[in-house]
């Protein structure tokens, strides 16, 4: 049995104190503990180890002994002279971000994601273990582990690892049941919001999803939310439970109620679809490095497909609520010039590059955007090729079945042979020319649109930068700063280049507030620039037509059969 305990003196600090306890094998002159240089759920080095101040290693006789760190995140304790009954460790960890895959620690809570902190002992990661939680006596504790008053039990490191928890006095709780599991709503932060139409919204998307697999891989779940008084949003999966970062400096569970349902869509269906169905490369975890996979255009693009489908499918969306996501899809999707330069399936691999961010300019793209594309494409051709007989869940349903519930990752090659198995060539022909390739979407979403009845609309940008001279700013520091350029547009034909300021426009101070009044009603207009080292102004006309936005929009004169399509797809 592997034992941590955690605990704390002095919370305003942020540090947590984490002792880990363990008995090494007889045979052993050395042992090696490891911490995560990253967490799944997010496939980017995360290098938590910057988090230990402080570290020691302590015999059974509570004597200290040398430990030899020997790279960023993995140290070594030679035994030869030690007393090796018990071994203790003994470090802390600075716990001050708050995100959905942080740890951190206040006056009010203690949050840990355990991935962010607790070492595993080489060759011990199939022992179980436990977490003792030294903790005020009215903390509540919210987890998906088993616990016994103020102690947690994990199986193994893995299980432990994926089992982020909240210590509160102020979390509130509510449940509800589908098909003899429980699910748990744990809330910290404030909560002045109807319970019952919460329940009532998220069992009708959680029975939509239990529908379309075959079984449901764990036998309870947890939603832990991090409500904040400030502008959030973040989530992160795990085996049964997920963390939701969720804040507006209202009342956020009413304010961002359709944010609040589609990312809490979006991570229950990762329960089955990447923590239950896992490329090759994933299963298992490799802690210690990257884990390299092209297939983040299946485990964040269906999810995130998926999760908004399942919404409008389980009436919780109406048909507008749930177009409001696609056509934001497509509008990222269009604002990026990357996706001409880098096929989804390779910004898969190159997250562990360069994170989630897009990069340098027009580099890559987005898995979750470009993938839920691809995917609603995909589904498309599947229903239309099969009649309505088969769709994307058949797809995922038969990776659950032959992979997941038999601990077998799948490759590229399973996912797509599925697909082909269901959609034909059309299918293929959207996976070779817009997953694996960086062919424009344009005909084929009209294509595949077309088979339930729904007009891809192109209109002109209603920000008048973006549309008449192919720029998007953001307002940092009271400034305009250039963050997009489209290629060969107008702007980029003149010199203006990303992390510009735009600083006047007709010789007057531009902000945020004005841009749109000072570009409207002008034939021509005076852009005053900034760059690293100089001031530089252009005169330009306001003719372009940059950055246009593609809607979805129903069609009204859709065919008997489109109908019936449209009627499969969207289960109305």
């Amino acid at each position: 049995m592997i034992h941590y305990s955690i605990s704390y003196q002095n919370p305003h600090r942020h540090f947590i104190d984490i002792s880990l306890n363990f008995q090494p094998n007889k045979s052993e002159d050395k042992v090696f503990l490891q911490l995560p240089s990253w967490r799944p759920g997010r496939y980017e080095l995360a290098d938590f180890s910057k988090n230990i101040q402080k570290l020691s290693a302590f015999d059974q006789n509570n004597n200290e002994f040398e430990v030899f760190k020997i790279n960023k995140d993995r140290w070594c304790l030679d035994l030869q002279n030690v007393q090796t009954d018990n071994i203790t460790i003994k470090y802390n960890f600075y716990a001050n971000q708050l995100d959905a895959g942080s740890t951190y620690l206040d006056e009010n809570q203690l949050y840990v994601n355990p991935v962010n902190c607790c070492l595993y002992v080489e060759g011990k990661e199939s022992d179980e273990c436990n977490i003792e939680l030294k903790i005020p006596n009215d903390y509540k504790i919210a987890c998906g582990l088993n616990q016994t008053k103020n102690v947690l039990f994990a199986k193994n490191y893995d299980q432990l690892a994926e089992s982020p928890f909240i210590a509160s006095s102020t979390l509130k709780h509510a449940h509800y049941s589908c098909n003899n599991h429980t699910f748990h709503l744990w809330f910290q932060g404030d909560t002045n919001s109807n319970f019952k139409k919460i329940v009532d919204d998220f069992k009708s998307f959680t029975i939509e999803q239990l529908n379309n697999f075959d079984s449901f891989p764990v036998s309870d779940y947890h939603f832990l939310f991090q409500l904040t008084p400030y502008k959030s949003y973040h989530g992160v999966e795990h085996t049964n439970s997920t963390v939701i970062l969720l804040g507006s400096d209202k009342n956020t569970l009413v304010d961002r109620y359709e944010d609040l349902l589609g990312i809490c869509s979006h991570e229950l269906y990762h329960t089955w679809n990447i923590k239950a169905i896992r490329p090759s490369e994933m299963l298992p975890y490799d802690y210690t490095k990257e884990n390299y996979s092209k297939l983040g255009y299946v485990a964040e693009g269906v999810t995130t497909y998926m999760g908004d489908l399942m919404l409008v499918r389980s009436k919780v969306f109406n048909w507008n609520q749930f177009v409001k996501t696609q056509n934001e899809n497509l509008k990222r999707h269009y604002e990026n010039d990357g996706r001409f330069n880098l096929s989804v399936a390779d910004s898969s691999f190159d997250t562990w590059l360069d994170g989630y961010t897009l990069g340098i300019p027009n580099r890559k793209t987005s898995i979750y955007t470009e993938g839920a594309l691809n995917m609603l494409m995909i589904d498309l051709s599947i229903i239309h090729h099969s009649e309505a007989k088969y769709s994307l869940h058949t797809v995922m349903n038969d990776l659950y079945i032959h992979f997941a519930k038999k601990n077998i990752g799948y490759t590229e090659k399973d996912f797509i042979d599925l697909c082909a198995k269901y959609g034909g060539s059309d299918v293929l022909n959207v996976i070779n020319d817009h997953i694996y390739d960086t062919k424009d979407y344009t005909k084929s979403l009209e294509k595949c649109l077309n088979y339930v009845g729904i007009k891809l609309e192109k209109t002109p940008n209603p920000n008048l930068s973006a549309r008449f001279f192919g720029f998007i700013c953001l307002e940092l520091n009271n400034k305009l700063i250039v963050k997009k350029v489209q290629n060969n547009s107008l702007i980029e034909n003149n010199g203006v280049a990303v992390e510009d300021e735009l600083m006047k426009i007709d010789d007057k101070k531009v902000t945020s507030k004005n841009i749109q009044q000072l570009l409207e009603n002008k034939e021509k207009v005076k852009l005053t620039f900034k760059n690293r080292f100089s001031k530089f102004s252009i005169t330009v006309p306001t003719n372009g037509n940059f950055y246009s936005i593609y809607k979805m929009i129903k069609n009204n004169d859709a065919t008997k059969e489109q109908m019936q399509l449209q009627s499969t797809w969207l289960n109305n």
